[in-house]
C-alpha cells in the first residue's frame, strides 16, 4: 500500500489546520496520509487549537510547550519519533497547500527517478491564505553564498524545471519538501542539535553519502506561505521569542563546522555525521561538475582525478 508519512513540525501557526485539510482535501488517496505534528504552543488557547486535529485517526501529535522547543531540527527529529512504518513519507511544514492528487504525483515522481535511493526536493512555489496561489513555479536549488559561520546558504536556480518530463538531478534539498522512501527517517534522521541555519546543507550531504540521489520534481505538488519581512502579519518564530536562541544557534552552527570537517571535534557524530557510501569529497565534485558544465566551464583536472581516486578506493 502507498502510505505516506507526512511530517509537520509547528511552532505556533494557526496555518496548521489548513494546511492539513487542504492536504487531505486534495489527495487522490487520503485513507493513506498520516501526519506526524509536534504543535508548540504557548498559550492554553494555542494549546486547545489542535483540539480539531484529534478527532482525525490518522493524525499522531505531540504537543510541546513553546518554552521547551529547541529548534526546527529537533522539532523535526520530535515528529519522527510518531513514524510507524509507513511506505513513503513527505517532510514539509505547516503553512502549506496542496495540488490536486499531489500524493499521487509525488509517487509517480519519484519512480521516474533513475535511481535505487531518490529523493525529491524543492522550494515550493508561494500562496497566500486562505488558498490564494500567486505562482506555478518549478525550479532547482543552487549554492548562494558562505555565511561567516561557515554555514551553507542556498537558494532557488530560477531553472524552469516544467519543461522537462521527469525529475531532474540536483545537489541540494529544501528541508520544507522532502519526499522519498520511509527508509530515508531511520538512514538519514533529522539532528535534533541542528537549531535552523545550515540545516538544508546538512540533510544534503548526509543523505548524498549514504546513497541517496537527490532530484528536483518537474511538475507543480505544492505552495508554501513565505515569512517575508515586508508581510503586517507574520507567523511566530522560535528566534522571537526565545532568548536562548542565539546560543542554541551558536552551538548549532559549531556542529554544522564539525561535521563537514571545518572544525576539528573529537565528537563522533554516529547516524547524524557523514555516511560511508560516498565521500564529502565526491559530493563537491558532483556539484562543481554539474553546475560548471551547466555554464558551460570545465572542472579542473586535478579535482576529476583526485575524485576518482575517491570512487575506486
Amino acid at each position: 500500500m502507498n502510505t505516506i508519512f507526512v511530517q509537520i513540525p509547528s511552532y505556533r501557526d494557526l496555518e496548521l489546520i489548513p494546511t492539513i485539510e487542504d492536504a487531505l482535501e486534495q489527495a487522490h488517496s487520503p485513507e493513506n496520509i498520516t501526519f506526524g505534528i509536534c504543535w508548540q504552543y504557548e498559550t492554553e488557547e494555542e494549546l486547545h487549537y489542535i483540539a480539531p486535529l484529534k478527532n482525525l485517526k490518522n493524525c499522531r501529535i505531540v504537543t510541546i510547550p513553546a518554552s521547551e522547543s529547541r529548534g526546527v531540527g529537533w522539532a523535526r527529529s520530535e515528529v519522527q519519533k510518531l513514524w510507524q512504518g509507513e511506505k513513503y513519507t513527505l517532510q514539509t511544514d505547516s503553512h502549506m497547500r496542496f495540488v490536486e492528487n499531489w500524493d499521487a504525483i509525488l509517487i509517480e515522481m519519484l519512480k521516474q527517478c533513475p535511481s535505487k535511493k531518490p529523493l525529491l526536493s524543492a522550494y515550493p512555489a508561494w500562496y497566500e491564505p486562505p488558498r490564494n496561489i500567486l505562482n506555478h513555479n518549478v525550479t532547482g536549488i543552487e549554492f548562494d553564498e558562505f555565511a561567516e559561520s561557515g554555514v551553507v546558504h542556498i537558494k532557488c536556480s530560477g531553472e524552469d524545471l516544467s519543461q522537462y518530463s521527469c525529475p531532474q538531478l540536483g545537489a541540494f534539498v529544501a528541508a520544507g519538501y522532502i519526499f522519498a522512501e520511509a527508509s530515508i527517517i531511520r538512514e538519514v534522521p533529522a539532528d535534533p542539535h541542528i537549531y535552523f541555519f545550515g540545516e538544508e546543507f546538512l540533510i544534503a550531504v548526509r543523505s548524498w553519502t549514504r546513497g541517496w540521489d537527490i532530484y528536483h520534481p518537474h511538475k507543480v505538488v505544492c505552495w508554501h506561505y513565505y515569512n517575508f519581512k515586508h508581510r503586517v502579519a507574520q507567523r511566530p518564530l522560535h528566534q522571537n521569542d526565545c532568548e536562548e536562541w542565539v546560543s542554541l544557534n551558536k552551538l548549532s552552527e559549531q556542529r554544522f563546522r564539525q561535521i563537514l570537517g571545518i572544525e576539528r571535534s573529537r565528537e563522533n557524530f554516529g547516524i547524524y555525521g557523514l555516511g560511508s557510501d560516498r565521500s564529502l569529497i565526491q559530493y563537491v565534485y558532483f556539484y562543481l561538475k554539474n553546475a560548471l558544465s551547466w555554464a558551460s566551464v570545465q572542472v579542473d583536472e586535478s579535482v576529476e582525478v583526485l575524485a576518482n581516486k575517491e570512487l575506486e578506493s
